[in-house]
């Protein structure tokens, strides 16, 4: 754990000194199956560019080009290796309830399993290998690749760039609804207590009686 969070700062420290190929080479590698933070870099690398560090266009083209090539790679890397290799050589990411799982998405939805998949993290770095190793046509594959691909960038680019602005924003909102929360949960113990102790008194008084 410790050496991933190393990897994982040195890769962002690399992005700000480095820039685009910093930015290409990340998303390329963790797309074939590195453990790379990709969604981490292309969110930073999208803020730099709010701060006029880089050029979102770049950034945005730059993230598409690398991601559709390393899927690509990856994809090429499991069709050529198989399933029973890839399982005994990276038993740690492609564990058995990551590779059951995305063999019924793509034995149900094909194309479109591969553009679900490039939403979920953890999943999306094994998906291309995954699919390379089993018979989904490459054609069907590039499809749904390139289509999350760009739907994919566009969205960690959308954040990146204007989280900064819409957390600001939304300060004083969740400072409300903090306050609004506890000022309920308050009001709920309250009123359960005092319900309690009218009904024990009423459970007396009936004894009595």
């Amino acid at each position: 754990m410790l050496m991933v969070t190393s990897i994982a700062a040195r890769v962002l420290e690399g992005l700000e000194h480095h820039g685009y190929p910093v930015l290409f080479w990340s998303l390329l590698v963790n797309n074939i199956g590195v453990p790379v933070p990709a969604e981490s870099v292309l969110l930073t690398a999208a803020g730099l560019a709010r701060s006029g560090h880089f050029r979102l266009p770049l950034v945005y083209l730059t993230g598409v080009a690398a991601a559709v090539a390393g899927d690509n790679a990856g994809f090429m890397l499991g069709r050529q290796l198989g399933r029973e290799v890839l399982a005994r050589r990276f038993s740690l990411l492609l564990t058995p309830g990551r590779i059951a799982w995305l063999d019924r998405l793509l034995d149900r939805w094909g194309a479109g399993a591969i553009f679900i998949v490039r939403f979920v993290p953890g999943v999306s770095t094994v998906s291309a290998v995954l699919a390379g190793s089993s018979n989904l046509p490459w054609r069907r594959y590039l499809l749904g690749n390139v289509g999350g691909g760009i739907a994919w960038v566009a969205w960690v680019c959308t954040l990146g760039y204007y989280g900064s602005e819409w957390g600001e924003r939304l300060k004083p909102v969740w400072s409300g609804i903090h306050r609004t929360t506890w000022i309920a949960v308050a009001v709920a113990v309250v009123v359960a207590i005092g319900g309690k102790m009218l009904m024990r008194r009423r459970t007396a008084a009936s004894r009595q009686e």
